[in-house]
């Protein structure tokens, strides 16, 4: 079995919603998007940032 590290993005350092326009560039990652953001990407994911 694959154990899958599951990293979040502290929220502290997050004050704004990801979305269209919202001024970070969005990639493409898998089913989703990610947000580059301070040097690197994440995405939402239930509530809280996954780190991508």
């Amino acid at each position: 079995m694959t154990m899958i590290d599951h990293r979040t993005h502290d929220e502290h350092d997050h004050d704004h919603q990801h979305g269209q326009g919202c001024g970070h560039e969005a990639v493409e990652h898998d089913d989703h998007l990610d947000y580059v953001h301070d040097g690197h990407r994440h995405a939402g994911h239930d509530g809280h940032w996954d780190e991508h």
